[in-house]
């Protein structure tokens, strides 16, 4: 199993929604970091409010009356007295008791820097976090994850008003809100992705598809050019690429035509000329040459036109195309046999198909006097196999008779019909259907001709 995926689609979809859950992953780090900030300044400012009021509420009140303030001043967690001595009598440690002494001492209009002492608890990691953060970024930073704060502040008649307090609330959890928005920003991105996506590469499939027909022969209409700049570059280097191929098609039939007429014209001139040679072992001499000349013409024309056939594919039952070919040469008296489906439909050109198995079936009987014909159908197409009981062939030219003209001079000769095309015409047809041919020697005797051919 994969984790990427293995399409165009597939991997601009994946790549979409992963910057976008990092997006969101990584704005909602920021916001959370935001909030607590925020979240402590107000706790911060709330303080010093708290500590302001009730400074200046005792500072114009008697005993009995402070005493009273202090009462209903005071929360829970909150530590508030009066005394000669102050609570707080250290200098601060931290950029932050600075901060809230300096506001203190500025909105109580005192002067002097003793009047007011501060001092924050919290761990020794928080604090190093702390110093970090001032030195990059100065005295902006908020009391986050302290356990509590003293503050000792000087009264106008000298008493000590010391507060130590520990209640500190925290960032509200998340809203549900907010959780269903990311959410619901989640899914119209997937959403907006898979379209794009699938828009960005059906082009490319059509093209895929077009390129795997045209390579099995079938004619196909000028692609539409859509889609991103390089994909439409893409497609039209096909178009014109398949424009071309076929013109030099069409070419090439029509040169192997005017070839054809002009070749057999003096070979027909010749024989009947040959008919007037009054040697008559001669005479049979010159025919016979004519006659060997002719079939290697047809048998050369027909290896061209099989290269640049333009039979349509179609759907065809691969197993019936099979089963008439093991009935014709069995009729003939040939040793043949046929196992397989009785019915397998398959997209190919029937005719030129039927001429590459019939010459390979051929072959088997001609030097291996049997064929044994199998269809095997699998899930990535079909395979077709055709044993024989013969010699075989060595196995250094196992590739070389696909070359055409090329002949195994011990048994394969002009006298027993063989021209030297007939595995080469089987290969190209076969290649057309976008297929492969392999010969191979069987362990038992005989020689295996193995056919695959995709779906």
């Amino acid at each position: 199993m994969h984790l990427w995926p293995d399409t165009l689609a597939g991997r601009t979809l994946s790549l979409l929604i992963g910057m976008t859950l990092v997006l969101i992953i990584g704005s909602g780090w920021l916001l959370h970091d935001e909030r607590r900030e925020r979240f402590d300044e107000r706790n911060r400012f709330q303080l010093l409010d708290r500590v302001v009021t009730l400074a200046r509420l005792l500072g114009d009140a008697d005993d009995e009356e402070r005493l009273r303030i202090i009462e209903r001043v005071a929360e829970r967690g909150d530590e508030i007295n009066l005394g000669d001595q102050p609570l707080v009598n250290t200098p601060p440690r931290h950029p932050l008791e600075h901060r809230i002494s300096h506001d203190l001492r500025r909105r109580l209009h005192l002067t002097d820097k003793s009047s007011v002492w501060v001092s924050i608890e919290f761990d020794a990691h928080e604090k190093r976090l702390r110093d970090e953060r001032y030195e990059r970024h100065g005295p902006g930073g908020h009391p986050r994850g302290l356990d509590g704060i003293s503050l000792s502040i000087r009264l106008w008649d000298g008493t000590w008003l010391n507060i130590h307090t520990d209640k500190f609330e925290g960032p509200p959890p998340w809203a549900g809100k907010t959780l269903q928005l990311l959410a619901l920003l989640l899914i119209l991105v997937i959403l907006s992705g898979l379209f794009i996506a699938r828009r960005m590469a059906h082009p490319m499939a059509q093209l895929a598809d077009a390129a795997n027909r045209f390579g099995l022969g079938q004619a196909q209409p000028p692609l539409d050019e859509k889609g991103p700049r390089e994909v439409r570059n893409t497609i039209r280097a096909f178009n014109r690429m398949q424009e071309r191929l076929q013109k030099h098609i069409t070419d090439r039939s029509q040169m192997l035509a005017a070839v054809s007429h002009d070749l057999r014209t003096p070979i027909t001139t010749l024989r009947l000329r040959a008919e007037y040679i009054e040697d008559t072992e001669m005479r049979e001499k010159t025919l016979a040459t004519l006659a060997e000349m002719e079939t290697i013409l047809s048998a050369t024309l027909g290896f061209a036109r099989d290269e640049a056939a333009d039979e349509v594919a179609r759907s065809t039952d691969l197993a019936a195309l099979l089963a008439s070919l093991v009935d014709d040469h069995t009729d003939l008296g040939g040793d043949v046999s046929y196992e397989g489906p009785d019915r397998s439909i398959f997209m190919c050109r029937p005719i030129a198909l039927k001429r590459a198995l019939n010459n390979l079936i051929d072959n088997a009987l001609k030097y291996g006097e049997t064929a044994r014909v199998r269809l095997i159908e699998s899930g990535e197409g079909v395979e077709i196999i055709i044993d024989d009981s013969g010699p075989g062939i060595p196995e250094e030219n196992l590739e070389k008779v696909f070359t055409p003209f090329f002949r195994l001079e011990a048994s394969r000769n002009r006298e027993t019909g063989g021209t030297g095309l007939g595995l080469a015409v089987a290969r190209t047809i076969v290649h057309a259907h976008g297929g492969q041919l392999r010969l191979s020697n069987r362990p038992e005797g005989g020689l295996r001709a193995l056919i695959r051919l995709p779906k």
